[in-house]
């Protein structure tokens, strides 16, 4: 079953419930390393940050060293009291990304206090944002902050957050037109090296919009499946059911759908007007619909615009969760994001702790859950970053299979599976090379040799198949059989 997306309601809150205390703790709790520069690969994690040092997952967070990740900071938690900002604790933070060899991302939040004309929050770091109250100090604010950062070597920005969420955005999604633009020209104000990311819309937004798009332009029936497919299983409410065209555009007609539709619209406005430089992706829907999602992006932005995941994973609520499933969807669901050009890839969240979460069940799936007990989506992703640290994506076209083939130059690797619930038999390679072929099977992770003159079985579960030849070859091959 395809998991519904869930707008990103509380993750963060939950990611950040230890911040919230840690503002009351003095610097100088815990060590801190140097900044290290490591090779840059495609896979990063977003964990709790105000853990200091993570020690429990200290060895995960160190192996996955030159992906991403990113912090947000809030203007009304720096700075709580006009005149007087504190940055010990995001400096903090900051550092330790560094010292793991992370490529940075940091969220410019306004908050809720006297900088946005609102009542102070009692959690600033989580607050609602509002568009600031007056927007010259908050480019003095934003140019302070990225004149710092920039100097520590982070020079990723990205204006707010999921301005479509109630509780990331406490105003109307128009709104951020002004907010996005001053923002963004202060940043590159501060860093002439930096690329600001767009406010990165919820998940759960792209099954109404893509919806919409597939319907005004007359895939009716497309539509509703899509919809259909997009929110089905999830066990908070979601949209309602549409059967018909009509029941569909009622669906869109809601104050939720509205609110989506208003803030991809004003969001992709100003992609196109070159205000941003990266679309910053928020995933955690099923593998199946990408294609129509990276599709819609595509029509909606420059086309030479990139797109990275900085917020991928697996919203599956409920007692029904299938930890194996789970494992299999993380394989294809990065497979296929990968495959369509999607440059980063950063799984959020980590760890599950349910001690420091504003939910009682786990919502979001982490790669541990609160046991601490490795899941297999964890395995899936271990396999892709030792598999294809480097390398250029393709997707897989041959029919009954699905997939992406990795150009690595001298070298090539598959991702495959079947499609449509059947068997599909390849014919190993008749190459000649001595070279072996490994085949490694998701989620489990067990790698065997493809032996000589015997077939593979693809089925549902996805295969790495790695190649001692090269990416024209593997393709040459593969179309052939």
């Amino acid at each position: 079953m395809i998991r519904g997306a869930a707008a990103v309601l509380a993750i963060l809150a939950l990611l950040w419930a230890t911040g919230c205390t840690a503002a009351s703790e003095r610097p100088g709790a815990g060590a801190t390393r140097a900044a290290r520069q490591l090779p840059e690969q495609p896979f990063g994690l977003k964990w709790d940050g105000y853990q200091h040092p993570p020690t429990r997952y200290d060895p995960v967070i160190e192996a996955y060293g030159g992906g991403a990740t990113f912090h947000e900071i809030v203007w009304c938690a720096v700075e709580p009291r006009q005149g007087e900002r504190n940055w010990w604790l995001d400096d903090r933070v900051v550092t330790d990304l560094l010292a793991y060899g992370y490529r940075v991302m940091l969220r410019i939040r306004t908050g809720s206090c006297w900088a946005s004309g609102q009542p102070t929050a009692g959690r600033p770091r989580v607050a609602v944002s509002f568009p600031p109250a007056d927007m010259a100090a908050y480019q003095a604010f934003v140019r302070d902050l990225v004149t710092r950062y920039a100097a520590k070597g982070v020079h990723l920005y990205g204006i707010e957050n999921e301005i479509d969420a109630y509780t990331m955005w406490g105003a109307d999604p128009l709104a951020f037109r002004e907010v996005g633009r001053a923002g963004a020209q202060a940043v590159r104000e501060a860093d002439p090296q930096a690329r600001v990311l767009d406010v990165g819309v919820t998940s759960a937004g792209y099954g109404i919009t893509v919806a919409r798009d597939l319907l005004d332009s007359g895939q009716t029936d497309r539509a509703l499946a899509f919809y259909r497919a997009f929110y089905a299983g999830r066990a908070d409410g979601g949209f309602p059911l549409a059967n018909t065209a009509d029941e569909l555009r009622a669906v869109f007609t809601l104050p939720r759908a509205q609110r989506a539709i208003a803030a991809h619209a004003v969001n992709f406005e100003l992609d196109k007007a070159g205000v941003f430089d990266i679309v910053q992706l928020h995933y955690y829907g099923g593998w199946a619909a990408v294609p129509d999602v990276i599709g819609y992006i595509h029509e909606s932005v420059p086309p030479s615009m990139p797109i990275e995941a900085w917020e991928l994973g697996s919203y599956w609520p409920g007692s029904d969760y299938d930890p194996v499933a789970h494992g299999v969807e993380t394989a294809k669901l990065v497979a296929t994001l990968l495959a369509r050009g999607v440059k980063r890839i950063v799984y959020l969240p980590l760890n599950y702790k349910a001690g420091g979460a504003i939910v009682s069940t786990e919502h979001w799936r982490g790669l541990y859950g609160d046991d601490n007990v490795a899941r297999p989506a964890k395995m899936v992703f271990d396999q892709f970053r030792q598999h294809f640290a480097t390398g250029a994506w393709h997707p897989v076209t041959r029919p009954g299979l699905d997939g992406g083939i990795v150009d690595q130059g001298a070298t090539s690797a598959l991702v495959v599976w079947s499609t449509g619930g059947g068997t599909v038999s390849l014919p190993r390679p008749a190459d000649g090379s001595p070279a072996a072929i490994t085949v490694t099977t998701l989620p489990a992770g067990q790698s065997r040799t493809w032996s000589s003159g015997t077939p593979l079985d693809v089925g549902a579960e996805p295969l790495i198949v790695t190649f001692p030849e090269p990416y024209a070859a593997t393709l040459r091959w593969l179309e052939s059989t």
